[in-house]
């Protein structure tokens, strides 16, 4: 039998994410207690009847009780008032963390209201999918999957070690970055992407003849804008707490669609297959 890594680990959100996370803690045998909390008792009912958890409450301080780890796995605009209830409730020594994927405001804000007896670890999990809810949870999510760490000075090593293990019990491969890097990298590599897929289908409903021009729709159109199936009240709080990265990236792209707009415009054959050549060449790296 393999031996408990933890004892409680308790997963506040079961939303495709936390429900995934709990899902697959509870599978990897080493977590003695995998505790969900959510606000919605079908959510606690089905991931209860799924085995996705072994216990589950909508009371934050049951599943605050015992709890080694607690995962805030909330809507990034619920992660910061989330910890704050949680403080009062936690034994000496629990750690916190989250799976936001905006940092720097987080976890600045959390560090602040964080007492000496208790720790803070932000994190950020790079899977996902357009869907959302427990239905759609599923426990291979991260495997194979980045994790990225975003330790502070004032972060201890054994926190991390711990918070590393977890995600590591799951499957993921765990990196550290600093959390301002964090928001710039993924301000560019995922949070543009989403305005970008957004802005595209505006545009297309800006024509007045959005069903004729969706009906005829191929692969490229559809695997592009897959990720504006996603929620929209979550990425409406993603892109507002990672404003300035993004308004950053989104300046970027008008600079590069203004180079393509003017080639294509001049005919300027020459300068259009040089920003093809370079696009298509980094593509294929990746």
């Amino acid at each position: 039998m393999k031996k408990k890594e933890f004892d409680k680990v308790t997963v506040i959100g079961l939303g495709l994410i936390g429900g995934s996370l709990a899902w697959a803690l509870k599978r990897s045998k080493r977590v003695r207690n995998v505790f969900g909390v959510d606000t919605d008792e079908e959510t606690l009912g089905y991931a209860l009847e799924k085995q996705i958890i072994d216990e589950g409450s909508v009371d934050l301080a049951e599943g605050a009780a015992g709890a080694e780890i607690v995962v805030i796995a909330t809507h990034v605009g619920a992660i910061v008032k989330t910890a704050k209830s949680l403080i009062p409730l936690l034994s000496e020594g629990t750690i916190i963390t989250d799976v936001g994927s905006v940092k720097g405001k987080i976890v600045r804000e959390i560090e602040k209201i964080m007492p000496p007896h208790l720790h803070f670890l932000g994190g950020h999990p790079i899977a996902g999918t357009e869907n959302s809810g427990i239905a759609n949870a599923d426990p291979r999510l991260f495997k194979g999957r980045r994790f990225i760490l975003t330790p502070t000075e004032k972060t201890a090593l054994v926190v991390k070690s711990r918070i590393a293990t977890l995600w590591e019990l799951v499957g993921s491969e765990v990196h550290e970055m600093d959390i301002d890097a964090h928001d710039r990298v993924f301000g560019f590599v995922s949070h543009l992407p989403h305005v970008l897929a957004y802005s595209l289908i505006d545009a297309i409903l800006s024509t007045g003849e959005q069903d004729t021009l969706l009906s005829f729709a191929g692969g490229g159109l559809r695997d592009y804008t897959r990720v504006a199936a996603s929620s929209p009240a979550m990425w409406c709080e993603i892109l507002i707490a990672n404003k300035e990265n993004v308004l950053k990236a989104v300046k970027e792209f008008k600079s590069s669609l203004d180079k393509m707009e003017n080639a294509l415009a001049n005919e300027d054959s020459d300068s259009l297959i040089d920003m093809l050549v370079k696009a298509s060449d980094a593509r294929r790296k990746t």
